[in-house]
């Protein structure tokens, strides 16, 4: 199969449309300027270690640094980056990569494809958290032909190969151990790793020996601002000309400011799991129950403002064969929750909600809280710091409910279902049946003809057993001042500042 099929394949089968997307139109008469420093404000300190994985701490810089074989564009369809083309087998069993033969490290090492096979191989172990490392792991094995060109085995035919790509940095085998603590973070990309004062500050510099176009920013800082009137201040004053992790409501102030663009990227979703082995989640009519309790308009309008979007799926809305009729499968219809809750004896019930300590979760956790006691259940509400949260959820251990955050970053159904913890197995719900496994596995392999069939069904499952159900969806927002031109945001919703440039 050629590049050109790989990449139809690519968007039949795995895709939502990408998120890549300029922030603003630069006109015509504006010429790019060389020089500059592009200031940037992030809510979270940044995660060298888990740089493969996807972490907001990232955002603003990983992209910068590091460089991947292939990117979507705005179609998403798969583009070349540090590959230069890839061929398909005709049974879909292996594929040859093509590598350029000019990409240099920022150490000054040229990078070759053990680069390529040392780092799929790092996104395999799961000691780098790195959430389609699964995919890696289900290589039969991954051969150096030559300096360029690198074929991988599949054990069965992978059609989210490009959402392994898309997420999977090439490193550099020399430095890699310096991810630990950030003392050496070596990638291929327009911007050098120069310093990190954990809380505080990053600095990136130009890469002065940049395989592609040079960069015209001399270099980029990301402030760590974890108070969101500080960031909101800092944005007003222009000490900040990009900022990611900004309050939505302080987004929102912003948006009538003709100096700012509010920027879309990546979805996440809200979604409300409970645990199937813990009373009165034990039986189907109380988890329908507490779904249809949940009047998620008033969560939509009073949390995430014009940044919300009703659904009860995990998928994004531009994913093609989208089930749109399941789009709204749970109304708010507190009465027919007072039936279901009857029917399962459930009347009364302590119900403890476990929540994530971030200001979006914990006010929508409130309203759930209302909504449940409006039915006639006890609910009261435990927040956890997000050290604690994160560990417990890798742990599947939140309780009898809870209430996540997960990032969409772009990912097809395929990639999601064995990325997202609500959805994957060890799922905080402990919810894993023999007919859930066989609805997986036939989205995993369907054929173009068979995939919006095999979506449909396996959501339509997801949403009767109400293990977990999304609230709503947020799309991820960044506030950008009218300075910068050019920049880009991949389809994971991070800055791409190799093509930016500042004109004020």
């Amino acid at each position: 199969m050629a590049v050109a099929g790989i990449a139809a394949l690519a968007v039949a089968l795995t895709g939502c449309q990408s998120a890549v997307n300029q922030a603003s139109e630069t006109p015509d008469s504006v010429e790019a300027v060389q020089g500059g420093t592009l200031q940037v404000a992030q809510s979270g300190d940044i995660q060298p270690r888990n740089v493969m994985a996807a972490r907001a701490g990232n955002v603003a810089w990983a992209s910068n640094v590091y460089e991947t074989l292939t990117t979507y564009d705005a179609d998403r369809a798969p583009q070349p980056l540090l590959a230069t083309e890839w061929e398909l087998a005709d049974d879909g069993l292996s594929m040859d990569i093509t590598l350029r033969d000019d990409v240099t490290f920022h150490s000054g090492r040229a990078m070759t494809a053990d680069d390529v096979k040392f780092s799929i191989e790092t996104s395999a172990d799961p000691a780098y958290n790195a959430q389609v490392g699964y995919i890696a792991r289900s290589f039969e094995s991954v051969d150096v032909v030559s300096p360029t060109e690198v074929t991988i085995e599949f054990s069965a035919p992978t059609s989210n190969i490009f959402d392994f790509f898309e997420q999977t940095y090439i490193l550099d085998s020399e430095t890699v151990a310096g991810l630990d603590d950030g003392s050496e973070v070596i990638g291929t990309g327009p911007f050098t790793f120069e310093s990190w004062s954990p809380g505080s500050e990053v600095i990136l510099a130009k890469n002065e020996s940049y395989w592609g176009d040079e960069p015209y920013l001399d270099g980029i800082e990301v402030a760590i601002i974890t108070d969101s009137t500080a960031m909101l201040n800092a944005v007003r004053s222009n000490r900040t000309q990009v900022a990611t992790g900004m309050n939505p409501v302080d987004i929102q102030s912003l948006r009538s400011n003709p100096a700012y663009t509010i920027v879309n990227s990546a979805y996440a979703a809200y979604p409300l799991g409970v645990n199937v082995t813990q009373a009165p989640f034990d039986t189907k009519e109380a988890r329908q129950a507490v779904q249809y309790a949940i009047d998620r308009e008033r969560i939509s309008e009073q949390i995430f403002g014009e940044s919300g979007r009703l659904t009860d799926l995990f998928w994004d809305p531009s994913t093609p064969d989208y089930p749109t009729d399941l789009d709204t499968y749970y109304t708010y219809d507190p009465d027919k929750a007072r039936e279901l809750l009857a029917d399962a004896g459930a009347e009364g019930a302590d119900i403890e909600i476990t929540v994530i300590g971030l200001p979006s979760n914990t006010g929508l956790a409130e309203i759930v809280r209302n909504n449940l006691e409006e039915v006639g259940l006890n609910p009261t509400i435990a927040v956890q710091d997000p050290q604690t949260w994160d560990a417990n959820q890798v742990a599947g251990t939140l309780g009898q409910s809870f209430l996540p955050l997960h990032g969409l970053n772009g990912f097809g159904p395929a990639t999601l279902m064995n990325v997202l913890p609500s959805l994957r197995e060890g799922n905080p719900s402990q919810f894993w049946t023999d007919e859930y496994v066989a609805l997986r596995e036939d989205l995993a392999t369907a054929s173009e003809d068979e995939y919006a069939d095999a979506l449909h069904a396996l959501t339509e499952y997801i949403l009767d057993e109400a293990f977990t159900s999304v609230i709503v969806q947020s799309v991820g927002q960044a506030v950008q001042s009218n300075d910068v031109n050019d920049m880009t945001y991949t389809s994971r919703g991070y800055l791409r500042a190799g093509t930016a440039f500042i004109q004020e």
